[in-house]
């Protein structure tokens, strides 16, 4: 999955759960979930839940803690789909 295809899956499922129209070319991997995406504690959970049934993936709760931006969440996903992470200009870095 590419990069734009993966905040574009996480951007999906936040719409779903908050009805809101984001995507990735309009909204930075740095945007804060609850001040700028307003999703909260409730939300989150749900969101969650979605990310691991749509892409097959389990997530710890400990790893979800402390989880702040879209760039988080986006490093958390990639790193249970394998070794890299999202840079804040949304660009998949292997390796990190």
């Amino acid at each position: 999955m590419s990069n734009i295809d993966l905040i574009n899956k996480v951007l999906s499922v936040i719409n779903e759960v908050k009805g809101t129209a984001f995507d990735a070319e309009n909204t930075d991997v740095d945007a804060y979930l609850g001040g700028d995406l307003g999703v909260d504690s409730i939300e989150l959970l749900e969101i969650w839940y979605d990310l691991e049934q749509a892409l097959g993936i389990k997530v710890a709760d400990n790893e979800k803690r402390d989880l702040y931006t879209l760039e988080d969440v986006i490093n958390v996903v990639v790193a249970k789909q394998g070794n890299s992470s999202v840079n804040a200009a949304g660009v998949v870095v292997a390796g990190r």
